[in-house]
């Protein structure tokens, strides 16, 4: 019989093994999309229907970024939701997940149609009995974004919860902890900031719109927002890349939505400041609007990379992952 030697030094072995992250995150993003795709094609079809061909430029550019902010937000928010969950739980994933992808795709769609037909006829109510003028046009274009905000954790983020726990008996533990590269994680980062900028770009068209900005523009000022969302996001995911370890111990969303918080608070209050600089320049200084905007808006993206490392840094702290 053979014994091990006794003054042999011991293997260290890790704690916890690490693992590739779960299919079926991507998985569910994939069918909010598909459902989203849908649901649009249905959409549009109705839309031409109503407006007609003729009338359609700018109802379709309105449309459109609508379209595609929300597939965006939605594919992030399940994605987010999902990856989060499996990972508090201690969860490799769902046995047989096509019941629940299909469940969660069909529950999107009814939902999106009877959310987007209590928008609609919510709209026209407030119409009809507030008005859109002065004070009461701002407050009614808030209270819609909001209730927007409320659609979405409604149509997107409260559904895959319930479904997930209604669906906990057929749940595949785990055994270690998930292992992420430094790009899905920056993608994450980069696309979480992207929605955020989109839905305050939003929220400051529909605010503006009562003074004709957004009528003078005729729908092209959703297309401008996403132009700088994309420039904006390539920033942000290339500074976050930068700032990561190649590999990543662990999601924990919570600390990643903390950290595009973080960014997000320290880019508006710059940008608040320098707004409120740019204007004293005018004022005062007598330079270029045009030239004073421009140097603003490069001011910004600049400062957008050393936000976010900030961001990372004190909401995120990366752990890197070792084997």
């Amino acid at each position: 019989m053979t014994q091990s030697n006794p003054f042999a030094p011991e293997q260290s072995v890790p704690s916890a093994a690490l693992r590739q992250p779960p299919a079926l995150p991507l998985q569910l993003a994939g069918v909010i999309l598909a459902a989203g795709l849908i649901g649009v094609l249905v959409s549009l079809i109705g839309g031409l229907v109503n407006v007609g061909l003729n009338d359609s430029g700018a109802w379709l550019r309105y449309a459109a970024v609508y379209w595609i902010t929300h597939l965006l937000m939605a594919g992030l928010g399940a994605y987010w939701l999902e990856q989060a969950y499996l990972e508090r739980h201690g969860l490799e994933g769902y046995r047989l997940p096509a019941g629940l992808l299909a469940c969660y795709g069909l529950t999107y769609l009814l939902l999106g149609w009877a959310i987007g037909h209590v928008n609609g006829l919510l709209y026209m109510w407030i119409y009809d009995q507030v008005g859109f003028h002065g004070l009461r046009h701002w407050l009614v274009n808030l209270g819609m974004w909001s209730f927007g905000l409320l659609g979405f954790c409604l149509q997107v983020l409260l559904p895959l919860w319930l479904l997930l726990h209604l669906l906990r008996d057929k749940v595949e533990a785990a055994v270690g902890a998930v292992q992420l590269s430094a790009v899905r994680l920056a993608c994450c980062f980069a696309l979480a900031l992207a929605v955020a900028y989109l839905q305050l770009a939003g929220l400051a068209t529909r605010l503006l719109s009562g003074m004709n900005t957004g009528y003078l523009l005729e729908g092209w000022e959703g297309a401008i927002n996403l132009a700088q969302t994309v420039v904006v996001a390539l920033v942000a995911f290339f500074a976050a890349r930068s700032a990561l370890p190649e590999q990543v111990r662990g999601f924990r969303g919570g600390r990643l939505a903390l950290a595009v918080l973080i960014t997000l608070a320290l880019w508006i209050g710059s940008a608040l400041l320098g707004a409120i600089a740019l204007v004293a320049l005018v004022l005062f200084g007598g330079a270029g609007e045009i030239f004073l905007l421009l140097a603003l808006g490069v001011l910004q993206l600049a400062l957008l990379w050393p936000f976010t490392r900030l961001g990372l840094r004190w909401g995120y702290r990366a752990q890197a992952a070792q084997a």
